[in-house]
């Protein structure tokens, strides 16, 4: 009788099918009999749940789970969920869950009674995991996203380890001319001078980083309030043309702008002008001959400024990074020019600030940089 009930004939045809034959129909009842099999092992997890458990998991921040002695999550919270596959981490295995074989070798030791730590990266994002072996043979799965704090951490020391690099120069120029002097060569009226002049453009040097770095430091801590109003671009950008009119003349460049007397944008006038004057300034001191222009042109409800020159241009593998604090195309010659490589580290937080983009441009002709603000 066994031969003919619809469990026996699923069995041949699921046999013959491994065998190399047509795909198995498995008919109605046993595939009910699949539906009711895979609810009951669901009613047994949740059976197994204790609701004191589940609500101690559910309240903590990070991704949290109990493993019992089987090796399979008993009980898990959200967070935990999220990083299986069908965002149904119980009853599944750590292995299952991450795809993680040094996870899943840490759950077998803690098992085993043994506490774990480590550092594992699922999914592109860095995890610290704790296991902690508890008394009843289960284990309790604690996984932190530390993703954003690693990001963080690095970018610190990358700024202290850059700041620590600009500050060095000019403190070793200082110290040596101040040791030369100090050797008898103040005695020396013309290498004096000489000295003395070195002293001072390294110290306003030191002081332009020094402010840059306070600048950039209020900036990301919010320290520096935008206050959002209308500006208006033309007026504003004629008095930050008048302050670069000087370094201008020095090597013949025209200082020309072509804004619309209409030009009315939303944002904080001090940092435009901040903006506007590290923009100007970078186009003075890299521009050998011809001119910087600023003007302005309406696009919807935004006004678009630029600010182009007729420089030697940037070459477009450094367009990426050019807005990054202390990245420099040509390091010698930005020092030489006294950059601080923070002023456009600056104009991107300013312009984010008053909820508005910056970009570049640039080619053999020149470069253009360009500010998106809303229109008033």
């Amino acid at each position: 009788m066994l031969a003919r009930t619809p469990l026996a004939a699923a069995i041949r045809a699921l046999r013959a099918e491994l065998s190399g034959g047509p795909r198995a129909d498995l008919g109605r009842e046993v595939r009910e009999l699949e539906e009711l099999l895979a609810e009951r092992e669901l009613r047994r997890f949740a059976a197994a749940r204790d609701p004191a458990e589940q609500e101690l998991l559910s309240a903590l921040p990070d991704a949290a789970a109990l493993v019992g002695k089987d090796g399979t999550v008993r009980v898990a919270n959200a967070a935990f969920d999220t990083l299986a596959a069908n965002a149904r981490a119980t009853g599944q295995t750590a292995l299952e869950v991450t795809r993680s074989a040094e996870l899943a070798e840490a759950v077998r030791r803690a098992l085993e009674g043994t506490a774990r730590r480590l550092e594992i990266t699922l999914q592109r994002r860095t995890y610290l995991v704790h296991l902690a072996p508890l008394l009843r043979g289960e284990v309790l799965l604690l996984l932190r996203d530390v993703t954003e704090a690693k990001r963080a951490e690095a970018t610190r020391r990358d700024f202290v380890a850059n700041a620590s690099h600009e500050l060095r120069t000019p403190i070793a120029a200082i110290r040596a001319a101040a040791e030369t002097l100090a050797g008898g060569m103040v005695d020396d009226e013309a290498a004096a001078r000489s000295f003395v002049d070195i002293i001072g453009r390294q110290a306003e040097r030191l002081a332009r980083l020094t402010q840059d770095l306070l600048d950039l430091s209020r900036i990301e801590s919010r320290q520096w309030k935008l206050e959002a109003g209308p500006v208006e671009v033309r007026a504003l950008a004629e008095q930050v043309l008048e302050l670069s009119s000087r370094a201008a003349g020095e090597k013949s460049l025209e200082l020309v702008q072509s804004i619309p007397q209409d030009a009315v944008v939303r944002g904080d006038a001090r940092a435009l002008e901040q903006v506007l004057v590290n923009l100007v300034d970078n186009a003075v001191k890299y521009t050998a001959v011809g001119r910087v222009a600023v003007r302005a042109e309406r696009e919807g409800s935004e006004w678009i400024l630029f600010v182009e020159d007729t420089g030697p241009g940037i070459e477009r593998h450094h367009l990426p990074r050019i807005f990054e604090r202390f990245y420099r195309i040509d390091p010698g010659r930005s020092r030489e020019q006294g950059g601080t490589g923070l002023g456009l580290a600056i104009v991107k937080h300013l312009v984010q600030g008053m909820g508005g983009e910056v970009g570049v441009e640039s080619g053999e002709g020149g470069s253009r940089f360009w500010v998106r603000l809303p229109a008033v």
